[in-house]
């Protein structure tokens, strides 16, 4: 494929930054956004002396915010070029809902999720994503070519019991591909989901089982 520029949501840990590697090493330049700033210090470690090292651009930024959607597309235009490929990524899970979820007997009632927790799971696992597609499409459209990704998950996990708001927030933006792309259709922009199942670089679901 021809070399593009490419956004990378959560793209400092886990599958995020699989992603943003790989895409690196396919000769694409690769901003690649998280909200930990440690983060940014293992990325530069991981890609020391890889061939793909200066393909990666590792950026702090909290994309539930309009104006950091601004910055994180101007530092793009700027340092790298027009973006052409948007992956939405970045997303809170069960463990930021509940963290305790795998250690209690009865798991929590969805009106015990505190009210900043479901809005910040909403603004991160939908509202971002939209505010990130609607800044880079038109850009992509007048191009001529674009792709954006986002990344939900499988329909049993989305309506699971005990995991409000996240299959709700994952529905949403499922909800809004499909949307999106029938808007772009002819443009040779085209809007996806991808579903990749579960994966970690982190011990997760099996340590937490067992405690």
């Amino acid at each position: 494929m021809e070399q593009r520029v490419a956004i990378v949501t959560g793209g400092l840990r886990g599958l995020g930054r699989a992603m943003a590697f790989g895409l690196a090493r396919e000769g694409h330049s690769v901003l690649a956004i998280g909200h930990i700033d440690a983060d940014v210090a293992e990325v530069q470690a991981a890609t020391s002396g890889a061939n793909f090292s200066g393909r990666i651009l590792p950026l702090v930024a909290d994309l539930r915010r309009p104006a950091e959607c601004d910055r994180v597309v101007a530092m793009a235009q700027q340092r790298l070029g027009t973006p052409q490929i948007l992956v939405n990524n970045a997303g809170l899970t069960f463990t930021t809902i509940d963290p305790a979820r795998f250690r209690r007997p009865e798991p929590q009632k969805f009106w015990q999720v505190p009210d900043d927790i479901v809005q910040a799971v909403l603004e991160t696992n939908y509202i971002a994503a939209d505010q990130m597609a609607r800044r880079v499409a038109p850009r992509m459209v007048e191009a001529g070519w674009g792709r954006i990704v986002n990344v939900t998950t499988k329909l049993d996990t989305m309506n699971r019991a005990h995991t409000s708001p996240y299959g709700a927030s994952k529905a949403a933006l499922e909800m809004a591909t499909e949307v999106w792309a029938k808007e772009v259709e002819g443009t040779r922009l085209t809007i996806n989901i991808v579903n990749p199942g579960a994966g970690a670089t982190r011990p997760a679901w099996p340590r937490r089982c067992a405690q």
